[in-house]
């Protein structure tokens, strides 16, 4: 009754009171406003898988949807990516993710869930879904090379230069910048590191391989290939890539390492850049024994 008596009044107000109205109009109608509805924890969820930048889906990612599909031992959770179907309440399945709350770990298990592929998320939204939808809050780890190891992708053998992998860096990490004083000591004070991206290679003989991609001052790749031992101190690192200018056969042309890495050794190809086709001007062959890269002569 006291609201109908409100809007009469304010239609007997004369022209000249219309702000007023208007006032008076606010104050009706605001407490019939709904609040704004927060994101759901499915729409979090679906955020937080399509921040990764290295997802890949062949589907339409406007139509996925996500669903925590079973919860494990340890803080891990099976997730579902699916889309809506024809027909009621039918969906199909899209993929498959791995939530590894104890070791923040987001893992793609669609193609492979042996080999899976280790996503880079968006820090924040992982942080808001875990600890809002979860109910935990992300345990706070310093991060060293012990702990990255477990989120670092593994590069396979035979790993050869392309051009694809200079130029984008796929199957590779950007570390934090915490690290980067540490992965500093073990390049040499050519590289420049402040965008620098990380990856694995498989252990041979007990030491761990990380590949340690820089630049050197005038933007050009420099990657390093590293030895270390189970506690994680660097034993040797070898140069693997690099490229430069140089005078070759009276002109100037671009030099590059061209590298073959593999468990019998390494080939490190000295090339030139032609238009028609790369010519090789010099090698070296490398073997890996107990934590040096030792030059076959």
């Amino acid at each position: 009754m006291v609201r109908i008596f409100l809007f009469s009044l304010l239609f007997m107000l004369p022209p000249c009171a219309s702000s007023a109205r208007k006032a008076a109009m606010s104050a009706v109608i605001s407490p019939q406003k709904s609040r704004r509805p927060s994101v759901s924890c499915e729409e979090k969820l679906r955020q937080l898988v399509l921040s990764c930048t290295n997802f890949k889906t062949p589907f339409d990612r406007k139509s996925i949807h996500a669903e925590v599909e079973e919860e494990r031992e340890n803080g891990v959770y099976v997730i579902r990516l699916f889309a809506y179907s024809d027909g009621e309440n039918s969906t199909s399945t899209q993929g498959w993710i791995v939530l590894d709350t104890e070791k923040r770990l987001l893992k793609d298990i669609t193609y492979d869930p042996d080999a899976p592929v280790i996503l880079n998320y968006d820090k924040e939204k992982y942080k808001d879904y875990v600890a809002v939808c979860l109910e935990k809050a992300p345990t706070a780890k310093p991060e060293g090379l012990e702990t990255l190891d477990e989120r670092l992708p593994l590069i396979h053998f035979p790993f050869e230069y392309s051009y694809d992998f200079i130029i984008d860096l796929p199957g590779t990490v950007a570390p934090s910048k915490a690290l980067v004083p540490l992965l500093k000591t073990f390049v040499d004070t050519e590289t420049d590191l402040s965008n620098c991206h990380i990856a694995r290679l498989p252990s041979l003989d007990g030491y761990e391989l990380l590949l340690i991609c820089g630049t050197d001052r005038v933007g050009e790749g420099r990657f390093f290939l590293c030895s270390l031992d189970k506690t994680h101190k660097l034993t040797d690192r070898l140069l693997v890539y690099t490229a430069k200018n140089v005078y070759w056969k009276g002109r100037t042309a671009n030099c590059y390492l061209h590298y073959t890495i593999g468990h019998q050794g390494i080939l490190l190809k000295k090339m030139i850049a032609m238009p028609n086709k790369d010519i090789p001007v010099d090698s070296k062959n490398y073997v890996f024994s107990k934590g040096k890269f030792r030059l076959v002569k």
